[in-house]
């Protein structure tokens, strides 16, 4: 059910290719292509997130540097309007300077482990769905075709992480148009009808706005509560 194959290479030139075909092809016909290939396993999908988890760390350190810069700048102004003693500040300063890169950097690497991890679960989710649905995907296959544009979009994601304002609505439009590759690939997978393979991309956001919607009623009700108490 969760084939790994060893002696595994990466063929750069391939999974360029590979991405670029996916991306801008997105119907069944690319995707049943890509699911009749040799290297359709679970293992490569684990190679390209994890190189999509390293170039998506790389380019979040280098956007945490930039906005710790500019932090950094207005730090001096921020503990000046803070009133504090000369000697309180020149000692607060180089704390607040090294704790804010230290902890912006260790964040921005994280991605490296988190990217593929948070794919293998989101893909696992997915398949378990489909699965109930109907499907006879098998899953590392699954997870191939779902890297096959997961792991490209985390890294144009991450680029645009760079550009202020229009970038993130460039990633906002990227992130839709990703659950419509989801779609092909969990209908050409899973051999699953139209509505069915829809169902199975909209139910993980649906228990997502559900949670958030939960969250949200009991935060009010705790607010409420709260106001509602009065003093003895």
């Amino acid at each position: 059910m969760f084939p790994l194959y060893e002696e595994e290479t990466v063929n750069f030139s391939e999974m360029w290719q590979t991405w670029v075909r996916v991306l801008t092809s997105p119907n069944e016909a690319t995707f049943a292509a890509e699911r009749q290939k040799p290297t359709a396993t679970l293992t490569t999908a684990l190679i390209w997130m994890l190189i999509a988890g390293v170039v998506a760390g790389v380019l979040g350190l280098l956007q945490s540097m930039m906005m710790a810069g500019a932090v950094q700048g207005a730090l001096p102004q921020m503990l000046d309007q803070a009133n504090l003693p000369p000697e309180a500040k020149a000692q607060l300063l180089p704390l607040l300077n090294s704790g804010m890169l230290g902890g912006l950097g260790a964040g921005s690497l994280a991605s490296i482990i988190t990217v593929p991890i948070s794919f293998l679960i989101g893909a696992a989710i997915l398949w378990l769905v489909a699965k109930l649905l109907g499907g006879v995907g098998d899953y590392g296959r699954y997870a191939y075709l779902l890297s096959t544009f997961t792991a490209p979009l985390t890294i144009v994601s991450a680029v645009l992480g760079l550009i202020p304002f229009v970038g993130g609505c460039i990633a906002f439009i990227l992130y839709i148009y990703q659950y419509v590759l989801t779609y092909y690939a969990t209908k050409v997978e899973h051999q699953l009808s139209s509505g069915r393979a829809i169902i199975v991309v909209l139910i993980p956001i649906i228990l997502v706005v559900l949670l958030l919607g939960c969250f949200l009623l009991f935060l009010g009700g705790l607010v409420a509560a709260m106001m509602n108490v009065q003093p003895q």
